[in-house]
């Protein structure tokens, strides 16, 4: 099983927000040669990142965080059945 997958993004447009903060507006192609669109914060985009550019996007699991917010679940659970 792959923990990491990676995929090529369009950069479509930045768009300013009211807040004063930026979103990243992405086109990615999917099997049907449709394109899906999706929005991250656009204070994650490398530095220099401009519209109209290919970007990688990896996507990767993070096993110790898992692990680490799982045993506090159950920490938090055991305390609440005490």
């Amino acid at each position: 099983m792959n923990d990491e997958k990676e995929t090529v993004v369009f950069l479509d447009r930045i768009e300013e927000l009211e807040d004063d903060t930026a979103e990243a507006v992405f086109l990615i192609e999917d099997d049907e040669d449709e394109f899906r669109e999706f929005v991250l914060p656009a204070d994650l985009l490398p530095e220099g990142a401009d519209e109209g550019e290919y970007l990688t996007i990896k996507i990767s699991r993070d096993k110790e965080k898992t692990a680490q917010a799982l045993a506090e679940a159950r920490e938090l659970l055991k305390k609440s059945e005490e």
